[in-house]
C-alpha cells in the first residue's frame, strides 16, 4: 500500500525520464528502416465537470457529489506509425465534495480534495501529417489519485479508470500549435453486492463496481519537436 500511494509522483518521474531520452531514441531504427518521430508537449487548462462517489454502506448519505471546477495539466504525445500516437496525460482538479442526504436531498460540505488523473492512451489522427488542422480520437487506461482521502472518509486514495475522447489540433507553424481536447473519465470508486439473473444460472449475488463519471474539456498550446 505504501508504494502504491507514491504512484502519482512515480508516474511523473517516469514521464520526465522518458522525455529526457526520447529525442535520441525516437530517431533510431524502426520496423527495419530509420524513421524520425515527432514529440508533442501540450500544456492545457480548462474545466472538469460532474461525477459522484456512491456510498452504498452509509445510512445517511447515498453519494458524494464532486463539485465542478477548473483543471490543468500536461499531455505528451509520441508518433508511433502512420496516424497513431502514444500519449501520456496528467491533469489536476482542485475540488470539493458534498454529501447527498437521500432522505431530504440536502447537500452538505464533506471536505476538499485534489484529483490527479494519470492516463496512458493511443490516439488516432485524421488527415495528412502535413495538414494544419488535425482532428483526432482515442482512449486509454490509468488511475486517479484522491488527496486528503482519509480526512474526507473515502475508503480509497487511488482508483483505476480510463478515458475516451477526442479533439482537434491546429498548427500555426511546424513546431507550435493549439489544441482543444474533450475526455470522458470514468473512475472506479466503491463497490457493492448486486443481484444478477440470467436464463441459464438463475439469480445470484455478485460484486458491482461504482464509477465516478467526469467530463473534461480543455484547451492548450502544442510544442512539437
Amino acid at each position: 500500500m505504501r508504494s502504491f500511494k507514491r504512484a502519482p509522483a512515480a508516474a511523473l518521474f517516469l514521464f520526465a525520464g522518458l522525455l529526457s531520452v526520447a529525442p535520441g531514441a525516437f530517431a533510431q531504427y524502426h520496423f527495419g528502416y530509420s524513421q524520425s518521430r515527432n514529440i508533442e508537449i501540450t500544456g492545457f487548462g480548462g474545466g472538469r465537470f460532474f461525477g459522484n462517489v456512491a456510498l452504498p454502506t452509509d445510512r445517511t448519505y447515498d453519494y458524494l457529489k464532486i463539485d465542478n471546477n477548473y483543471d490543468y495539466g500536461l499531455i505528451g504525445d509520441v508518433d508511433l506509425f502512420g496516424p497513431m500516437q502514444a500519449e501520456f496525460m496528467w491533469s489536476r482538479q482542485p475540488t470539493s465534495l458534498e454529501a447527498h442526504d437521500f432522505s431530504n436531498g440536502v447537500l452538505s460540505p464533506a471536505g476538499s480534495t485534489t484529483l490527479d488523473n494519470f492516463q496512458w492512451s493511443l490516439i488516432y489522427q485524421l488527415r495528412d501529417s502535413s495538414s494544419k488542422l488535425r482532428p483526432y480520437f482515442g482512449g486509454g487506461i490509468g488511475f486517479t489519485h484522491w488527496s486528503n482521502a482519509n480526512a474526507i472518509g473515502l475508503p480509497f486514495s487511488n482508483t483505476v479508470g480510463f478515458n475516451l475522447g477526442g479533439g482537434v489540433k491546429y498548427y500555426f507553424v511546424k513546431h507550435v500549435g493549439a489544441r482543444i481536447d474533450f475526455r470522458w473519465l470514468p473512475t472506479r470508486t466503491t463497490s457493492q453486492l448486486a443481484q444478477y439473473c440470467d436464463p441459464f444460472y438463475g439469480c445470484y449475488a455478485a460484486n458491482q463496481n461504482n464509477y465516478a463519471h467526469q467530463i473534461q474539456l480543455n484547451g492548450g498550446l502544442i510544442f512539437r519537436f
